[in-house]
């Protein structure tokens, strides 16, 4: 503001100015004031809001069934030493005795001595082959023909067998060998060779390998379950050995057929333990906050920040209704979490009992299973067809009031071709007529059949065997067979779309009795729910079914469904009662407040941002209606300063006038 001092009116202009601007200013700060207030009470709301982030994760930790954090299991064995194991939820409770008769071993095979690793070795080629896998062939010219040479290239052939040199310490004059490892353990992966390098001549050795004596022999791990003439023994081609113990998977480290290991498997109460001690905590925990934040202190009259926002309690009510009421459609006897061990305080916190809790994860209440341990936080559903299971679903699929009923119209199906002619009783397989070209499942590969004489089922299962070998069938499989016209038979392991059956060629196709064209591709599981007589439609993938996104009560809900085509029937083949638990019920109000587009949450911040913006504009203008009055109201003063100025000038100029006139003296 510019300087008026009243030096010419004495009047004390700055004073009155400001005197006369501060209703002004109080009104703006009265304003800023309440901007002020509003942020602080948004930024308290948005504390509130990260407590509900975190509930909900700790309620999505119970709603999950894929974890399931109540039906884990803990394994213990009596020997670490030995074996490692591990337990799904599936796996059986209880106390096994095993012994590690043997673990699985790669097959290792080695050559003759040589004088040093860069001594030379003849040339021509050099076929490998591991089990039935694919074979793989090296040719050994002038640009590798040494020992380190040979060995590189059986490194770079990708034939599942690695080569290394070795000295053997013999002292000998010949102490440099080739050692072939097989990568695969077990007694179906020997290492084979077809050696068709030249002869030995000159200075140039052909490599030959010793199989009679093998460095180690292939072999297959054998584990044995019990003592005794009931003991029941398996045995795998690696030592991770899985199916033997239901659920469980045996590491094998060491063996000694001479000593029993303790497999001990029990309930994991544990995790079910911490998850919903960690869920009563966060619960607690947002409870506590809202509390203090609309808290009023009579002797201080002093209030939370958020004290009379009737939203947060609205909020609050609706968090401690969903945890707190009965669960609809679960078991009576766990409906509710008092039942489970959590009881509430007198200041409405929850407090869990570990003993009771744990009681009833170990089966020892009363009534109480551990399915209805689930169903109480989960989202669930129950099927009365043993054909259609409940895979999952999500917070968008609604509880059942009454069965949802399932129509499957087409059962899921594989690919499968037969031959257009009947296989020989013996078939002759040599270089004429080895190969054959398919596709499975979308992979194009070509597979070599050994050389051989086979009967219609031996072919059947040497083509199986080459073509499941292929690495490029990883997580594919294919089934061949004979049917009863003696017919191949090749069906894929996958269901609907992606399970394709495909010859395109190759020079056995017709010793295998086929026309060299075959194509089937599989079908999608189909159907649809009918909820209250009402129609939701479903998508098929194999088979799995699953509810559309948009479905009013049946959306994202997934089923497995393995009717064969004979097994569908008209009309509705099953029934889904879906029941919704406490932790699935919250995640789901819980989604809603927080929604970021029309969630109750954000449509209060954006009242808060709009609340701020109303007062900032409130602010902007008494701002400028100050600075316009100011304006004027120092123009107003500079104006009287100069009328001033300008009378006392002329007063000076009128005195001066007045002196400067004669004096006229009396009597003259």
């Amino acid at each position: 503001m510019p300087t008026i001092d009243g030096l010419i009116t004495g009047i004390d202009t700055e004073s009155i100015i400001e005197g006369l601007l501060q209703i002004q200013q109080n009104q703006i700060d009265i304003l800023q004031s309440r901007k002020t207030k509003v942020l602080t009470e948004q930024t308290a709301f948005r504390g509130l809001e990260a407590q509900l982030v975190s509930l909900r994760s700790q309620a999505g930790r119970l709603n999950n069934l894929q974890s399931n954090v109540f039906q884990q299991r803990s394994v213990s064995v009596s020997d670490e030493g030995a074996v490692i194991a591990t337990a799904t939820r599936n796996a059986a409770v209880g106390t096994y005795q095993i012994r590690i008769n043997q673990l699985a071993a790669a097959h290792q095979v080695a050559s003759q001595g040589f004088s040093d690793d860069n001594a030379a070795v003849t040339e021509g080629t050099f076929t490998l082959r591991v089990g039935d896998r694919p074979e793989s062939t090296i040719t050994v010219d002038s640009s590798n023909n040494t020992l380190q040479g040979f060995v590189d290239a059986i490194n770079a052939a990708d034939a599942g067998v690695t080569a290394s040199i070795i000295r053997d310490g013999s002292g000998s004059s010949t102490p440099y060998r080739i050692l072939l490892s097989s990568e695969h353990t077990g007694a179906d992966n020997e290492i084979s060779v077809t050696n068709n390098l030249a002869a030995s001549s000159g200075n140039a050795t052909q490599p030959v390998f010793d199989f009679a004596t093998p460095v180690q022999a292939a072999a297959n791990a054998s584990v044995s379950l019990g003592e005794g003439a009931g003991a029941i023994t398996v045995e795998s081609d690696t030592n991770e050995v899985e199916g033997l113990l239901s659920g469980v998977t045996l590491n094998l480290l060491a063996a000694d057929a001479s000593k029993p290991i303790v497999v001990d498997i029990r309930r994991d109460t544990e995790s079910a333990v911490t998850a919903l001690q960690d869920f009563v905590d966060t619960y607690n925990a947002l409870m506590d906050f809202v509390d203090e934040q609309v808290r009023y202190d009579p002797e201080s009259d002093i209030g939370g920040i958020l004290l009379g926002n009737r939203s947060v309690i609205d909020i609050q009510n609706t968090i401690r209704s969903t945890v707190l009421d009965v669960v609809p459609g679960v078991s009576g006897n766990l409906n509710r979490l008092t039942a489970l061990g959590v009881s509430v305080t007198d200041t409405g916190r929850l407090e869990l009992n570990v003993t009771k809790l744990q009681d009833v994860l170990n089966g020892r209440a009363e009534g109480i299973s551990p399915d209805d341990v689930t169903n109480l936080f989960a989202l669930n559903a129950e099927s009365n067809n043993s054909n259609i299971n409940f895979v999952l679903a999500s917070t968008r699929t609604k509880a059942s009031d009454t069965p949802y009923q399932v129509d499957i119209t087409q059962a899921a199906e594989r690919a499968s071709i037969t031959g257009a002619n009947t296989l020989a009783a013996s078939t002759v397989i040599d270089s004429s007529n080895n190969t054959l070209d398919l596709t499975i499942d979308g992979a194009e590969i070509s597979v070599t059949l050994s050389d051989g004489t086979y009967t219609e089922q031996e072919l059947a299962a040497e083509l199986e065997s080459v073509i499941n070998a292929h690495p490029d069938m990883i997580g594919r499989e294919v089934v061949a067979g004979v049917d009863g016209s003696n017919q191949l038979t090749l069906t894929s392991a996958s269901y609907g779309s992606v399970s394709q059956v495909t010859i395109r060629g190759g020079s056995a196709v017709t010793d295998l009795g086929l026309a060299g064209t075959e194509n089937e591709v599989g079908k999608d599981v189909q159907g649809f729910f009918i909820v209250d007589g009402v129609t939701e439609e479903a998508t098929g993938s194999g088979r799995l079914l699953s509810g559309k996104l948009d479905n009013e009560n049946t959306a994202d809900i997934q089923l497995r469904v393995t009717l064969t085509a004979s097994q569908v029937q008209a009309g509705v083949d099953g029934e889904l009662t879906v029941t919704e638990g406490l932790a699935a019920r919250l995640q789901t109000t819980l989604n809603d407040l927080l929604d970021p587009v029309d969630g109750r949450i954000q449509s209060i911040d954006d009242s808060f941002d709009e609340q701020q913006e109303s007062i900032q504009a409130s602010i902007d203008r008494q701002q400028t209606a100050f600075e316009q009055q100011q304006e004027r109201l120092i123009q107003e003063f500079l104006a009287l300063e100069t009328a001033v100025s300008q009378l006392q000038t002329t007063s000076s100029f009128l005195a001066a006038q007045l002196a400067s006139l004669p004096t006229v003296q009396a009597g003259g």
